[in-house]
């Protein structure tokens, strides 16, 4: 590792420390490198380096049609010159890794590369820990409805009644993407009322989500500890109850926590 590189990742540790402003300062280093973008994106996996994204995204919104869970939009006219290019917001929506990759298929100019359609190819970013104090596991502290309830307005799959109501109609012959979607907020329900370490256990990554993440001990609680395998698909980040975990985009396990061993 250059002394460069070094300066770099202590910098981001630092930044991550800090919460969300220090997020967005650390993302800026990425941002400097490629003077294309005011604020570094969370790209669709399959994303080639960002200079080369920018350049080769034809903004036809294939990626996000294919989306099963909806977690790709397009940037909007504050994104100067990445506007119309595909991102997603773990705010609003994480990545669910599916298997088949169908973003990284549907693209139809190199912007997400089609060699790149395998889990172990797949690096969008790696999440840290911005407010642990929030951690309900920390202080054992149950998951609350509105938290769970929070989900179903993520879920454009379901009727508007359903996500009003917070409850899943049956339905005749689901489409794949609704029936995605419905498995998910399944899963999440389990956890209503429940100690929380939803980050853990809904984590996508396969095949092993514990490579990933996994809760360790600390203080009498629970904390997340994030791992090698991470690779910033922001479903932590969206699941999470109290905003515990962010994503830093495009940077590297090493760059955040170092080398182990």
């Amino acid at each position: 590792m250059t002394k460069e590189e070094k300066k770099r990742r202590e910098f981001i540790k630092k930044m991550a420390g800090l919460g969300v402003l220090g997020l967005a300062a650390a993302a800026g280093i990425y941002s400097a490198r490629h003077l294309k973008a005011e604020e570094l994106k969370l790209r669709p996996p399959g994303a080639v380096e960002e200079d080369q994204f920018l350049a080769l995204c034809i903004k036809c919104g294939q990626c996000l049609q294919v989306c099963p869970y909806d977690s790709i939009i397009l940037e909007g006219l504050d994104g100067k010159a990445g506007v119309g290019t595909a991102y997603i917001d773990p705010d609003r929506r994480g990545c669910y890794l599916c298997k088949a990759f169908p973003c990284i298929l549907a693209c139809p100019s190199g912007a997400l590369d089609h060699e790149k359609d395998d889990i172990k190819y797949v690096h969008m970013g790696m999440a840290v820990i911005v407010n642990e104090k929030a951690c309900l596991a920390l202080y054992n502290k149950p998951v609350p409805d509105s938290a769970i309830d929070a989900i179903y307005e993520h879920s454009l799959a379901l009727s508007k009644e359903e996500r009003r109501e917070k409850k899943i109609k049956d339905e005749a012959n689901p489409s794949e993407k609704r029936e995605l979607q419905v498995e998910l907020l399944k899963k999440l329900e389990k956890f209503r009322g429940k100690d929380c370490t939803i980050c853990a256990d809904l984590c996508p990554y396969h095949p092993d989500p514990s490579l990933a993440i996994g809760m360790v001990a600390k203080n009498g609680g629970y904390i997340p500890e994030i791992r090698e395998k991470c690779v910033g698909c922001g479903a932590c980040v969206e699941l999470c109850p109290t905003d515990v975990l962010k994503i830093v985009p495009r940077a590297t396990y090493e760059e955040i926590y170092g080398k182990r061993g």
